[in-house]
């Protein structure tokens, strides 16, 4: 014998109960159905890192107010500019431009000159009203080279006539005189050899010396030892 089959109950979408049936569940509301149980957790929990994150955002922008980067970086702009104008570019070194130089012997204004950086043996002694009567030309010729540039703190000795000069190959404070000591003297020098000392002869002999800078000008010596040895040495 065949059981009959059970009819599905309906509900009516009105909150009133139907004859012959049971009241219909109250409605829930759309977010509620739009939104599966299993995802609620997730949600929230999402919820909770975009907060932290906006959090995080505020705290940035509040604290950047005084940032030395608050100017965009402009487009094009290279990288090291933006950074040089965001931590302020260095101050540039400035050079000196003016120099003073002792000229001496036979100018017609002997004494203290400035010059511009640069300038050279035949400005200072054109500074001091060039070459006096006096001059001896041919020892000037041997013992000066115009066109030497010029340091600050130079001393110009331009030679004499009838005047005999002390050879001597130290100064008074005892610094050995570039232009007249000899093998052995040069080789009393720290870091100065046999062959350095040779290379001081021969390039003196060549064109005379102005300044112990000469040393570093000409190659003749290095560095180190150029400030061991600048303090003991002079050109006369």
């Amino acid at each position: 014998m065949t059981e009959a089959m059970p009819q599905p109950r309906t509900f009516s979408s009105s909150a009133s109960a139907q004859p012959g049936g049971n009241a219909a569940p109250a409605s829930l509301p759309p977010s509620s159905r739009a939104t599966p149980r299993w995802l609620a957790p997730v949600l929230a929990a999402l919820g909770g890192a975009t907060a932290g994150a906006a959090f995080v955002a505020l705290a940035v922008v509040s604290l950047g107010g005084s940032s030395p980067t608050d100017a965009p970086l402009a487009y094009g702009e290279p990288l090291d500019a933006g950074f040089a104008r965001a931590v302020g570019a260095a101050t540039p070194t400035v050079e000196a431009t003016e120099i003073v130089v002792d000229v001496a012997g036979a100018v017609a204004q002997p004494g203290l000159h400035r010059l511009h950086a640069g300038d050279r043996v035949g400005d200072a002694i054109e500074a001091a009203g060039g070459f006096a009567p006096r001059v001896d030309l041919a020892a000037t010729s041997q013992s000066l080279n115009l066109a030497q540039p010029l340091e600050d703190g130079t001393k110009v000795l331009v030679p004499e006539l009838g005047i005999d000069r002390v050879e001597t190959t130290t100064a008074g404070d005892g610094r050995i005189d570039l232009n007249r000591a000899d093998q052995a003297e040069l080789e009393s020098l720290p870091g100065v050899g046999p062959v350095t000392a040779g290379k001081i002869i021969d390039a003196r002999d060549d064109r005379r010396f102005t300044t112990a800078r000469d040393l570093r000008a000409r190659g003749l010596v290095g560095e180190s030892v150029f400030k061991d040895i600048k303090n003991l040495v002079r050109a006369g």
